[in-house]
């Protein structure tokens, strides 16, 4: 029974790591500014994808 466990809690981590590694993979950008305050450009706003086609230019 104990290994059943550890091998539930062992496959639990795993598919965590995973799954937090595809969200990581989403384009998204924080912009920090001088005064503290940030904005988070999430997937899918226009603002995010000028900034993307402006930083993937040669």
């Amino acid at each position: 029974m104990r290994k059943l466990l550890s091998l539930a809690a062992v496959g639990a981590s795993v598919w965590w790591l995973l799954g937090r590694r595809r969200k990581a993979d989403a384009s998204r950008a924080t912009i920090g500014y001088a005064d503290g305050s940030s904005v988070t450009l999430e997937v899918g706003s226009p603002e995010l994808e000028r900034l993307v086609q402006i930083a993937s230019a040669p």
